[in-house]
């Protein structure tokens, strides 16, 4: 009987299901093709039919272990969501669902999102002198291109003499096979390759315009296809097999994987396990080619290739660890499992509602599926736009975040750490002295290294959104950094981080009983991450990591260790690690997977709804942020005094530091501080929103407009809406005026629409100077009434808010210094004596 017959008779009896069959037939067939030219006919088909039972045995056992990890994964979820408490204590299997997306204070597993973090961290460490060598400058641009170029070539096994850059081949190199073995481990099959070099990053719409056609004719005289086998028999591909799937490749680009989903009522398309090999297929034959096309289809930059890649990895290795090798498929298992977990019973069935809508929001988020744009053209022009306004008006974000020097000290009070030197590791982490050895050393701890991994990533604290065309990213890049937002946000980070390593390791000499005598909080801090007294011991007798005299404990080397075993080490380094980044989120709040899906839900970019959502959600996401943070924490205190305690800690330090960043922003205005003694209270109210992140709605509580002239509802409704209103104003608005013959007052409303909006503009340090040199000046040659309204503003202020101008509106220069004693803090200090 031929091989071919006995698929067929498989297929009849139910063993081979129509795919496999099909799957079986093609492989066999072109297994045959390829050895009929090396043997003879029967001997051809004998070979053929072995090496396609092998690859079926193999093809069903790696679908048996996927199986097997789901079927493990949907228990241990099970068991989470019936033994989950929320922050009252009460059973809540929504939130429990929920919390395995977005990270979760009383879950006792961890997210996705934590997970990704974590495994980036790990991989970063491995490449800490790639990104600290490359990582971008002031302007935007990547460091030693030369030195980049000769990375890629000894990656692919080109010696070019470069010794610098073979040493930092071999830390992408480490990081990259990181990556791969724990994608195998968490269900994946990705063969390992000699030489591989590094993965290719398409441009969908560059490869769309171009056509198939010509994106095939370009790429395929760069590839070498002796290197480029098939995964279940390690034999090149046949001609016939090769277009196909080169095809496929186009399709699966262009459409972002679409073309591989299947409509069915189970998850959807290929598993994450199995999609992951596709990157793959594609091997260059060597450098010269990759950067090519990179050059022409992919990210010209080699080292935004490799950030993308390790980012797509540590995104897909979680989704996996957490959700199993379908993640698709345990979404509609959630789902599935609340629904009848709740059957017959009222309550709980009422408790369920709008899970379904929620769960797919969160996981669309953790997998960027919310940020896939349903329009191309306006989803990019928008996310430029918003990326204009950050560079117009966040230049002076990073006096608020002078707060986070407060939210340092309570993450530090609150988990046991040293308090004192809050300030002091602070500033020593800010400053430019021995800047990249710093950053560098923070990263091989696996601390969090947007800043230097991202464009624009300091605006990620208010906005909680990095894209956009590229120029547009690096103009609001080159803010960030100018105006000192992304230094103090990665200072903030990596000194809370790297004081908790150092910790760890100044304390391992104590066993877990003694830590729970001496530090309590500290303790507590370990067991709410699942580190107990058998992990403890793990990482306490892991030899420190010593740098210049300072030790601290990595979680690289309790992963590293040889004398436990490797998945033991893996989990508690994982766990060690997703304790800091989280706490770290705690020391310095931003923009995350929860406030951006609260805000914006599963809208996407390019639609009507997408775009405003994204417009009402700029700058929330902070104060959302918050919240969902320290207002949470206050919440699960377990006691009423812990709750009052900490909620007395939390708004009276936070007003006090809101206060302060408050007054300096009035002094960068060129106003004198404002009087902190009021009546009203209505300083203390702002001080309170300030030091909350929502500083511009403490506008309204002294008038109908904020800082920017906006009412309350445009205000709430974001700034792209305010910005679209004022160019209808500027364009139709004084077109009608024209028409009408009614003055437009074009040039100066010009003059006022370019000082809001061009950016750079908000820079603390520089925008004072800029109004009354530039600004001010335009102003008074496009206004015949410009004075009137500038003495109309100083006016204003003195009456509503007790301020006067040091620098005032139309003068050249200051007049005096700011009066300082204006604040009345000596009237504010005796009050009660």
């Amino acid at each position: 009987m031929s091989f071919r017959n006995c698929i067929e008779d498989a297929k009849a009896e139910g063993v081979l299901t129509d795919d496999q069959a099909k799957y079986a037939t093609d492989l066999f067939d072109n297994l045959e093709a390829e050895y009929k030219g090396k043997m003879n006919t029967a001997a051809a088909q004998a070979q053929a039919g072995a090496d396609t039972f092998d690859a079926l045995r193999k093809k069903t056992m790696q679908r048996k272990r996927q199986k097997a990890m789901q079927l493990r994964t949907w228990n241990e979820i099970k068991t989470n969501i019936e033994n989950y408490k929320d922050w009252r204590g009460n059973p809540n299997q929504k939130s429990a669902a929920i919390a395995l997306f977005a990270q979760d204070r009383p879950a006792g597993f961890a997210s996705v999102a934590q997970r990704e973090e974590a495994i980036k961290g790990f991989a970063f460490g491995e490449m800490n002198r790639v990104i600290g060598t490359f990582n971008r400058n002031l302007f935007g641009v990547v460091r030693q291109k030369a030195k980049l170029d000769n990375l890629v070539r000894e990656t692919f096994g080109e010696a070019t003499g470069d010794a610098s850059a073979k040493e930092l081949a071999q830390g992408w190199s480490a990081a990259a096979e990181m990556l791969r073995k724990r994608f195998n481990r968490a269900g994946g099959a990705i063969s390992k390759l000699e030489n591989w070099g590094m993965a290719q990053t398409h441009e969908a719409s560059e490869i769309t315009k171009a056509g198939f056609d010509a994106w095939r004719e370009f790429i395929v005289r760069r590839l070498d296809r002796s290197k480029m086998l098939d995964a279940q028999t390690g034999l090149p591909f046949n001609d016939a097999t090769f277009d196909r799937l080169i095809a496929n490749a186009y399709k699966t680009i262009t459409t972002n994987g679409v073309n591989k989903l299947k409509p069915s009522g189970v998850g959807a398309g290929k598993s994450l396990a199995n999609r992951n090999q596709d990157h793959r297929f594609l091997i260059f034959e060597n450098a010269t080619g990759w950067i090519e096309y990179q050059k022409k289809f992919g990210k010209a930059n080699p080292f935004d290739a490799m950030i993308t890649h390790v980012s797509n990895m540590s995104r897909d290795i979680a989704l996996m660890e957490i959700l199993g090798p379908n993640p698709a498929s345990t979404v509609t298992f959630l789902k599935q499992t609340l629904v009848k977990n709740a059957e017959g019973d009222e309550a709980a069935t009422k408790a369920i509602q709008g899970a379904d809508s929620q769960i797919d929001n969160y996981y669309s988020a953790v997998t960027g599926k919310n940020n896939e744009p349903v329009n191309a053209f306006w989803a990019h022009t928008f996310a430029g736009i918003r990326q204009v306004l950050n560079s117009a008006q966040l230049g002076a974000a990073s006096i608020s975040a002078i707060t986070d020097v407060n939210f340092q000290r309570m993450a530090r009070q609150f988990n046991g750490l040293p308090v004192a030197n809050t300030l002091t590791s602070y500033l020593k982490m800010l400053s430019p002295l021995d800047a990249k050895e710093k950053g560098e050393l923070a990263i091989r701890l696996g601390l969090i290294a947007e800043g230097w991994t991202s464009l624009a990533s300091g605006q990620m604290r208010y906005v909680g959104d990095i894209s956009g065309p590229e120029v547009t990213r690096r103009i609001s890049d080159f803010v960030m950094k100018a105006s000192l937002l992304s230094p103090m946000t990665a200072a903030g980070r990596w000194a809370f981080g790297m004081e908790t390593f150092g910790f760890l390791a100044s304390n391992s000499k104590r066993t877990f009983s003694e830590l729970k005598v001496e530090n309590p909080k500290f303790a507590a801090m370990l067991e709410r991450y699942q580190v107990d007294e058998s992990a403890w011991n793990v990482i306490r007798t892991t030899t420190p990591y010593d740098h210049k005299g300072a030790k601290f404990l990595r979680p690289a080397d309790i992963m590293a260790r040889n004398d436990v075993g490797p998945l033991e080490a893996e989990s508690i380094a994982t766990r060690l690690l997703e304790m800091v980044n989280t706490e770290t989120n705690f020391s310095t709040p931003s923009t995350g997977v929860v406030s951006r899906t609260m805000l914006t839900g599963g809208t996407r970019p390019g639609t009507v709804v997408g775009e405003l959502t994204r417009s009402f959600a700029m700058y929330k996401g902070f104060g959302v942020s918050l919240i969902n943070s320290h207002g949470m924490r206050m919440a699960e205190q377990p006691t009423a005094l812990g709750k009052g305690t900490y909620f007395a800690d939390l708004v009276i330090s936070a007003t006090l530091m809101g206060a302060l960043a408050l007054q300096l922003k009035e002094m960068s205005k060129g106003r004198d501080p404002r009087p902190m003694d009021d009546e009203t209270g209505e300083f203390w109210a702002a001080a309170f929103l300030q030091g909350g992140g929502l500083g511009v709605y403490g506008d309204f509580l002294f008038s109908d407009l904020n800082r920017f002239d906006r009412g309350l509802g445009e205000t709430i409704a974001g700034p792209v809406v305010g910005f679209a209103n004022d160019v209808k104003n500027l364009t139709i608005g004084n077109l009608v005026e024209a028409i009408a013959g009614d003055d437009t007052k074009a040039a100066a409303e010009l003059v006022k629409f370019g000082e809001r909006y061009t950016p750079g503009s908000s820079i603390w340090y520089a925008r004072l100077g800029l109004e009354r040199i530039i600004w001010d000046r335009l102003q008074m040659m496009s206004d015949p009434k410009a004075m009137q309204k500038m003495r109309r503003e100083e006016t204003k202020y003195r009456r509503e808010y007790g301020q006067k101008y040091w620098w005032g509106p139309g003068d050249i220069e200051p007049t005096r210094q700011p009066d300082l004693s204006n604040a009345n803090l000596s009237s504010l200090l005796n009050i009660g004596k």
